[in-house]
């Protein structure tokens, strides 16, 4: 007998012995199914009490155990393991409902052409959002998925890489120009003149936005280009009499490990106080800062992705989204050794103190 056809051939053979044993002993088997059936029936008869906690049970189990199929599946691409990504996707997945359920998970590793065949298996998947974090992550998704919602985070100046598409919603890592400026006024009310450094290769976006709504306000940017971390001494020399204050942008040029140390250093000789972007930049010795958390930013994108899967269709998709929560920090001995206000009033203003 051939192994494949095991299990088609046995069955009948067993049944045939069983027969041939019950005629051994003067009468032939009942079929299988009926005894199992009067088995059943001979064991069951439980007291009456019984069966209303048997069906208790029964529909308590059902009851008791969340029906994954009709949960919101979610899928997450990112462009590389780093520890802002990891931390933003943490709290991503903190912040989701229940009813959503993250089924794919796909690190880019930084490989584009990977990126692009991942995102090309999350299309064909089940999976009603998708969670991009980074750049390269945006970019496989604005390439593969076409016609699922997909939430855009961790990417600087979206606009200049044609994102968000008709499909996509990019949270902003841009900070509102009244939540960068406001703990400046606080301890600095009549600064009018502001000084920025940018490579226009890089941060030329931000810089005219920055200059846009700075004149909104009344108030002048004074802006020195910088094609190369060697220029920037002679960049912030050529302006630091011009300006009531730095205000820094996250250009890689600019902020370099050899640049830092000059800037804060320069600033403070100077007396003018720098605007920083992140809270590391704060405790280096920038004066003040706004910027977001990055967990703060997946508990956003947690809660874009409950509004898009319950608008249809939602009003957010090919939008840019700013940030819900803005953080103001200060750096006391900054501040003191440029002899700004720092009394307990203007202290409370302020999130987190260095």
């Amino acid at each position: 007998m051939r192994a494949d056809s095991i299990g088609k051939e046995s069955a009948p053979d067993l049944l045939a012995i069983g027969q041939h044993q019950s005629r051994k002993y003067g009468r032939v088997a009942p079929p299988l199914q009926q005894r199992m059936k009067h088995d059943f029936y001979r064991g069951s008869r439980f007291p009456d009490w019984v069966k209303p906690v048997w069906l208790v049970l029964c529909l308590g189990m059902f009851i008791g155990v969340p029906n994954s199929a009709y949960a919101e599946e979610v899928a997450i691409l990112k462009s590389a393991e780093i520890g802002a990504y990891s931390e933003a996707i943490d709290a991503f997945k903190s912040a989701l409902p229940s009813s959503f359920q993250v089924t794919l998970e796909y690190d880019l590793q930084g490989d584009m052409a990977k990126g692009r065949n991942l995102a090309r298996r999350i299309r064909a998947s089940d999976a009603d959002v998708v969670l991009a974090v980074g750049l390269k992550a945006a970019l496989a998704a604005k390439l593969e998925i076409l016609d699922v919602p997909v939430i855009v985070s961790l990417v600087l100046d979206p606009k200049k890489y044609g994102l968000p598409t008709s499909n996509m919603v990019c949270l902003s890592l841009n900070i509102p120009f009244e939540e960068h400026l406001k703990p400046l006024q606080t301890l600095v009310p009549q600064v009018s003149r502001i000084g920025v450094l940018f490579d226009p290769q890089k941060t030329k976006g931000l810089h005219d936005q920055l200059q846009q709504d700075a004149r909104a306000r009344g108030l002048t940017i004074v802006s020195e280009e910088v094609h190369d971390e060697q220029e920037v001494a002679k960049a912030l020399r050529a302006i630091e009499k011009k300006i009531d204050a730095l205000w820094l942008l996250p250009d890689s040029t600019v902020l370099t490990e050899n640049t830092l140390d000059f800037l804060i250093s320069t600033t403070l000789e100077a007396n003018i106080p720098m605007v920083a972007f992140s809270a590391g930049l704060v405790q280096s010795g920038a004066v003040v800062g706004a910027y977001m958390n990055y967990a703060d930013i997946g508990r956003q994108a947690a809660r874009l992705s409950q509004r898009l899967l319950s608008e249809t269709p939602s009003a957010i998709l090919g939008t840019i989204v700013p940030p819900d929560h803005v953080h103001q920090s200060i750096n006391r001995k900054s501040a003191t050794y440029l002899g700004l206000p720092i009394n307990e009033t203007v202290l409370r203003q302020f999130d987190e103190q260095y």
